[in-house]
């Protein structure tokens, strides 16, 4: 009897999205607010939206952006930058990460300027800073909203937030701030081989 309880749920979680992808999803609201796949420490704290990088390649945001993930977030748009640069400081952080961008440490730049930046626009920008992680836009309500859960406002923002949420430890850190301070917070919300609580002694930086 339980098994069969078991089934029929797992069974019910699968018609529920071929429903709503059937329907077009018109209510929007509803499909956001909906039960997520996959939880994880901050998982409420996120809208569950689609997002697009500079390759069109097309993710949701939490399930497969950040869960399960150690992460690096920062905030530009293609004519905020000119304003303020933040991208030239995180390509130096980049190099510091080597071999690990991408494999246990994903870095992401979410457009604050959706309506304009499109993901040829974004690429343009990334390809020209040699900047090898992913510049993130999408339906315009859709990237206020994950702009909003982070706290970001406006064009130009100078805040990065960094998150383990394997653990459901998060902090912000400066953009602009030195390469290596921003290198070691990541090493330090990293856990196993990878954690150490300082990279070098910070009195030679």
């Amino acid at each position: 009897m339980k098994s069969r309880r078991v089934f029929l749920t797992s069974l019910a979680s699968l018609v529920v999205p071929a429903a709503a992808s059937a329907a077009g999803i018109k209510d929007k609201t509803a499909f956001k607010n909906c039960p997520r796949a996959v939880g994880g420490p901050m998982a409420s704290r996120f809208p569950q939206v689609v997002v697009q990088d500079q390759n069109k390649k097309k993710s949701w945001f939490y399930e497969e952006l950040i869960h399960d993930k150690l992460v690096f977030f920062s905030f530009t748009s293609v004519k905020g930058e000119k304003l303020y640069p933040i991208i030239d400081n995180l390509v130096k952080v980049q190099a510091m990460l080597e071999d690990r961008l991408g494999k246990d440490v994903f870095m992401y730049t979410l457009s604050t300027s959706p309506a304009e930046d499109t993901p040829q626009d974004l690429k343009k920008l990334a390809d020209s800073k040699g900047a090898r992680w992913q510049f993130l836009t999408g339906d315009v309500d859709d990237i206020r909203d994950i702009l909003a859960a982070f706290g970001i406002r406006g064009r130009i923002n100078g805040l990065a937030w960094l998150g383990n949420e394997k653990t459901g430890r998060w902090m912000s850190k400066a953009s602009r701030q030195h390469p290596l301070y921003i290198a070691e917070s990541i090493a330090r919300l990293s856990i196993g081989k990878d954690h150490k609580p300082f990279l070098i002694d910070m009195r030679s930086v």
